[in-house]
């Protein structure tokens, strides 16, 4: 008989959740949040960042790496995922090389996940763009 704890999937979708923050101050906290869609869970396996200064172009070689620490929480299991905010650099990579987890991280549909962000820069103000890459895993009845 198999077990009820654990769930088979009997599809996946690759999908994005972004969380943004416009604006970010120096000295500021701000947090945001995306909810995982009732239709599927959500297998979290990379993230990335894209941050600006005042909407600015930039080259590859100007990339801004934000002075910025995050915070992750999922309300679904009710943990953070790191023991303190750690900077962004350390959990999330550039759209062309983004952090790989290691290890898959299940957020339960319906579930939401909030991110604090800290501008611990002295005198810049950030857009920062927080993209979570996975794959929606969808249980259909038997």
């Amino acid at each position: 008989m198999a077990d009820p704890n654990i769930k088979v999937y009997n599809a996946f979708d690759f999908f994005v959740y972004e969380v943004d923050f416009s604006a970010l101050a120096a000295g500021a906290s701000a947090t945001g949040q995306f909810s995982v869609q009732a239709e599927a869970d959500f297998l979290l396996t990379k993230t990335a960042y894209f941050a600006d200064i005042a909407a600015a172009a930039e080259t590859v070689s100007s990339q801004v790496i934000p002075l910025v620490t995050v915070m992750i929480n999922d309300t679904g299991s009710g943990r953070n995922l790191m023991s303190t905010a750690v900077p962004v650099g350390s959990m999330f990579g550039r759209g062309d090389l983004p952090f790989i987890l290691p290890r898959q991280r299940l957020f339960v549909a319906s579930s939401v996940v909030n991110i604090t962000v800290t501008n611990f820069s002295a005198a810049t103000a950030y857009n920062l763009k927080l993209s979570f890459i996975g794959e929606k895993a969808f249980k259909f009845g038997r």
